[in-house]
């Protein structure tokens, strides 16, 4: 008997990805949708899983803020994001509606953290924290294959921040200003910099400032969690050689108190799949409606 078929959705403030993935995480069919307005871009994922292979399942890994509460009448919906547009868009309602499969929905944090512990190489850690960092900057932890989460889940990319000395640009969160994602997400380095973080490439000035402010992050997660490994991804978190560049600088920023775990180089890594943590996260979430 042929072990069915997943579908996956990782949903991101600039494009979403949808795939057809097999039950060993394989991607067997994939696409990419713009972020515009919700009826265009998910009338286009849903189109999508038309003409594909026909799936049992359905995860989604979705940016947010988002509801998670399936017992709540929002579960699934966008909740006071700052994209515009967005707010209360069904994305979960939506689509399980158009496929007509179970469906549930984590964070795409939260979804990666679970699959770079569940996929990722050996040995595996019993506690991961996963960071994103594009148009804005999100995190999560994993414990043994599952995602920790209190009432709501965590915001940690608006954390309180010191200013890098210098730098005197005042911030773009819409809710906090100089907040870690006001003064470290892409839009913001764009903004202070006057160039793309893609176009960046060698300017150590740039990648430093970006280092000590996203160090930061890991002294709150290696003093509240206390986790094996913490994995940077996302267009600007997962850059070639930051995560060795975020490690030196946490080393400083941690002062000599519970640095231990930096003695292991891969204390701070890129992601070891790459850039589909969040799409193979939302294939293990669609995996788990069946296996349950």
């Amino acid at each position: 008997m042929t072990a069915p078929l997943l579908g996956a959705v990782e949903a991101g403030g600039t494009k979403f990805r949808a795939a057809v993935v097999s039950a060993d995480m394989a991607v067997v069919e994939t696409v990419r949708v713009p972020t515009t307005d919700p009826d265009t871009t998910l009338g286009a994922v849903a189109a999508f899983f038309e003409q594909a292979q026909p799936v049992a399942a359905l995860g989604i890994a979705s940016f947010g803020p988002v509801d998670l509460d399936p017992g709540s009448p929002g579960y699934g919906a966008l909740v006071g994001t700052p994209k515009p547009g967005w707010p209360d868009a069904p994305i979960l309602g939506r689509l399980a509606a158009a496929l007509g499969v179970p469906a549930a929905v984590q964070t795409d944090v939260e979804a990666a953290a679970v699959a770079e512990q569940t996929l990722g190489p050996q040995p595996r850690p019993g506690r991961l924290a996963y960071v994103t960092v594009g148009t804005g900057i999100g995190a999560a932890v994993a414990v043994d294959g599952a995602p920790w989460r209190g009432r709501y889940h965590s915001e940690l990319g608006h954390i309180p921040v010191r200013r890098v000395t210098g730098d005197d640009y005042p911030g773009r969160c819409p809710f906090h200003r100089d907040c870690l994602e006001g003064m470290a997400c892409g839009p913001a380095m764009a903004e202070r910099w006057g160039i793309d973080p893609s176009e960046a490439g060698g300017r150590d000035d740039v990648w430093r400032m970006e280092s000590a402010y996203l160090a930061q992050l890991v002294r709150v997660l290696t003093y509240s969690f206390a986790p094996d490994r913490i994995v940077f991804g996302g267009g600007v978190g997962g850059r070639p050689g930051l995560a060795a560049m975020i490690q030196a600088e946490s080393r400083i920023d941690l002062g000599g108190y519970a640095d231990y775990c930096l003695d292991d180089d891969r204390f701070v890594t890129a992601p070891a799949l790459g850039d589909d943590s969040g799409l193979l996260g939302a294939a293990l979430v669609a995996r788990s409606l069946l296996d349950g």
